[in-house]
C-alpha cells in the first residue's frame, strides 16, 4: 500500500457530535493524500461506535488503534508511532480544520528542510461549536522564554512562538528523534509546550499567518477549574526543572538573573492559586514572599506581596481572580513540597 504524505492524529475519548465534526473537517481537505489515525484513549462506547461508524465510510484511509496509557501524551505518541506519513498534523477531537490546512502547511514545511514544525492562527469556536468567539487568534512568544533566552536563543534567528496543539503539523521523523512528547506531563497541562520548544531546538518553527483551525473553548466554569488543577502547578515545576537543568549556568551571571527572574514569576503565580485554596494561604504566602526575594524590582510581585497585607476577606479578590473559589490543596501538599517547588 503507498504511504500517504500526512497522517493526521486525532486521540478519542469522550467527545462524540464533536468527533462527527472532526472528522467531517478532515475528509473536506482540499488536499487529498493523508490516513486518519483514531487513538482510542479509553473511549466511551458512544465515542468508540462514531468513530467505527467513520472507519466503515472510508476503511481504507481511517483506522482505530487503542493505547491504554490515559493522557494526551500517550494517546498522541501512539499515533506518532503508528503512522505512515512523513509528516504528522495534530487534531483534538473536539477541533475542527478549515478546507485548505492540510495543503498550506504542507506546501510551507516543504519550502525548507529547516522547518520541523509549522503552526498557525486559529478560531476560538463557542463551547458548543456554533459561534466563533475570536478570530485569527494568533501563537505568542511565551514569557517564560523572553525571560530566559530574550529575543534569540543559541544564535537562532527566530524566537519561539508556541502553536495551539490542534495546528501542529510536524515531521514525522524529527518527532521521533526527540523523543515525542515526554511521558512525565500525561496526562496534560504544558506537553505541548515542551515538544514545541524541543522541535525548535532542531529547526525552525514557522507559523501560517492565516486561522486554519476552528478552536473549541471550555465554560467558564471548567476554564476555573483548569486553572486551579494542581496538576499544572506541578506540571509548571516539572518544566521549570527540565529548563535548569538544560539552561542554568550558574557560573553565569546572566543565567543566574534570568532563572531567578522566571523562579520569582512562577513562585508568584503559583502562591497567589494558593492563597485563593482552602488551607492554602499559609503556602501562599510563602510563595509569594519568596517570589520577592528572588526579584525584589518586579513590580507584580511587589504589588502581590503589598496585597498580602488586606484582610484575608479580600482574598482572591485582591488578586485579580474572579470567586467564588471552591479548591481545596491536595493532602500531600506539605512544607517539603511547596519549599522544593522552582528550586535552583
Amino acid at each position: 500500500m503507498k504511504e500517504p504524505v500526512v497522517s493526521v492524529v486525532i486521540p478519542i475519548t469522550r467527545y462524540v457530535t464533536e468527533l462527527d465534526q472532526a472528522l467531517a473537517s478532515v475528509l473536506s481537505q482540499s488536499f487529498r493524500d493523508f490516513e486518519i489515525i483514531l487513538v482510542d484513549n479509553h473511549a466511551t462506547l458512544e465515542t468508540r461506535k462514531m468513530a467505527e461508524s467513520w472507519v466503515a465510510k472510508a476503511p481504507s484511509r481511517i483506522r482505530i488503534v487503542r493505547e491504554e496509557t490515559r493522557g494526551a501524551v500517550s494517546a498522541r505518541n501512539r499515533g506518532i508511532l503508528e503512522s505512515r506519513g512523513e509528516f504528522v498534523a495534530l487534531l483534538d477531537s473536539d477541533d475542527r480544520m478549515k478546507p485548505e490546512r492540510l495543503r498550506t502547511q504542507l506546501d510551507e514545511i516543504q519550502n525548507s528542510e529547516e522547518i520541523v514544525l509549522v503552526g498557525s492562527w486559529y478560531d476560538e469556536l463557542s463551547p458548543d461549536g456554533s459561534q466563533i468567539s475570536k478570530k485569527n487568534a494568533t501563537p505568542q512568544i511565551p514569557r517564560w522564554w523572553r525571560i530566559l533566552f530574550g529575543e534569540s536563543m543559541n544564535g537562532s534567528p527566530d524566537p519561539f512562538y508556541e502553536p495551539q496543539t490542534s495546528t501542529f503539523f510536524f515531521r514525522t521523523e524529527v518527532a521521533r528523534k526527540i523523543g515525542m512528547f515526554d511521558p512525565r506531563f500525561d496526562p496534560f497541562w504544558l506537553e505541548d509546550t515542551d515538544f514545541a520548544f524541543r522541535m525548535y531546538q532542531e529547526g525552525r518553527v514557522a507559523i501560517i499567518p492565516q486561522s486554519l483551525v476552528e478552536y473549541r473553548t471550555h465554560p467558564e466554569s471548567d476554564s476555573l477549574r483548569r486553572i486551579f488543577d494542581f496538576g499544572l502547578i506541578r506540571k509548571h515545576d516539572l518544566f521549570f526543572s527540565i529548563l535548569r537543568d538544560k539552561f542554568y549556568r550558574k557560573e553565569d551571571p546572566k543565567s543566574r538573573r534570568a532563572f531567578s527572574r522566571l523562579q520569582s514569576r512562577w513562585m508568584r503565580e503559583t502562591g497567589i492559586k494558593l492563597l485563593a485554596m482552602k488551607n492554602g494561604e499559609p503556602f501562599g504566602r510563602r510563595l509569594v514572599n519568596k517570589a520577592l526575594s528572588r526579584d525584589p524590582f518586579d513590580p507584580q510581585t511587589l504589588e502581590a506581596a503589598v496585597r498580602l497585607h488586606l484582610p484575608r476577606r479580600f482574598y482572591p479578590r485582591a488578586f485579580g481572580i474572579r470567586g467564588p473559589v471552591d479548591f481545596s490543596l491536595p493532602s500531600d501538599v506539605d512544607e517539603a513540597f511547596i519549599e522544593a517547588l522552582f528550586s535552583l
